[in-house]
């Protein structure tokens, strides 16, 4: 008679957990948000207005992975009425500034829109200014990433920080120093040009104890044959790499009042005239 109560009384608390209004989820929270808005972690969550008791963590946090940009997720239950989403998104790779705004790329070749607001990202991230003529090109994921392990491991190696990378109109792959010099990597657009990247950077780690990276008085280091470095010309940043940090203007800044996007594409072309080496003659080094 005993146990018949017990289970009774047990069958009647699942009832109630089930049907009681005061146990039907209300809220909803996520936290762990830059590059995924909180909405579209709520769509993708598709957490049901039912019972709390009734809520599949698991299958939430399965849909929730099936976003680009998130790489992991805790899905918690709260009583009486309360689920608990916090995202861990992956960071980007590389950030890429274009004549028309800044993107975010992944290490595998994820995109999205690199907006003003996502300041930690937006200073942690390396950028690369693509200067490149024509409509915006896919940039090869194997480059992605040896930028993104570049960007680490430079400033250990030479003293000095990355300002930004360039893959200037001529198609010639820069890389500027924060103190204002430029290391000419040359084409980057080939499975072989890639290969040869680390023989550049090898070469190039060959004058830290010839030359100060940190307070140099040089302007260009031209690695593209790296059994014959040359170093020439004068430090300094072009307004445009000194300016890869901070957000573009908005569009309706650039154009003005009556101007047009062509005019705009145009004006941020003349912006951009440091593809061209400088014209003092290039001593060469030798490692």
């Amino acid at each position: 008679m005993i146990a018949v109560v017990v289970l009774l009384m047990q069958v009647t608390l699942l009832v109630l957990g089930l049907t009681l209004p005061a146990f039907k989820i209300r809220n909803v929270s996520v936290s762990g948000t830059q590059l995924v808005a909180p909405d579209v972690v709520l769509r993708t969550a598709g957490v049901p207005a039912q019972s709390i008791f009734t809520v599949d963590s698991n299958a939430i946090r399965s849909r929730l992975l099936t976003l680009p940009w998130v790489q992991d997720a805790t899905v918690t239950a709260e009583l009486p009425n309360r689920v608990v989403i916090n995202v861990d998104e992956r960071r980007p790779s590389l950030r890429v500034r274009r004549f028309d705004g800044d993107t975010f790329i992944s290490d595998r070749g994820d995109a999205i829109p690199a907006d003003s607001s996502m300041e930690t990202l937006w200073s942690a991230t390396p950028v690369l200014l693509d200067e490149r003529a024509g409509s915006p090109q896919p940039l090869d994921l194997s480059l992605v990433r040896i930028l993104g392990i570049i960007a680490q491991r430079f400033p250990v190696a030479f003293g000095v920080g990355l300002a930004a990378y360039q893959w200037a109109a001529d198609g010639i792959f820069n890389l500027w120093t924060s103190a204002g010099s430029k290391i000419v990597l040359g084409h980057v657009d080939t499975e072989d040009a890639l290969g040869r990247l680390t023989a550049e950077l090898a070469a190039l780690g060959s004058l830290r104890t010839q030359l100060d990276f940190a307070h140099p008085s040089f302007g260009y280091i031209d690695a593209e044959n790296p059994s014959a470095l040359a170093v020439a010309g004068s430090p300094g940043l072009p307004a445009d790499v000194a300016a890869a940090k901070t957000p573009l203007p908005s569009q309706d800044s650039i154009m003005g009042e009556g101007g047009s996007a062509q005019t705009a594409q145009r004006g941020a072309a003349r912006g951009l005239p440091h593809n061209r080496r400088p014209s003092a003659p290039a001593q060469p080094v030798t490692g």
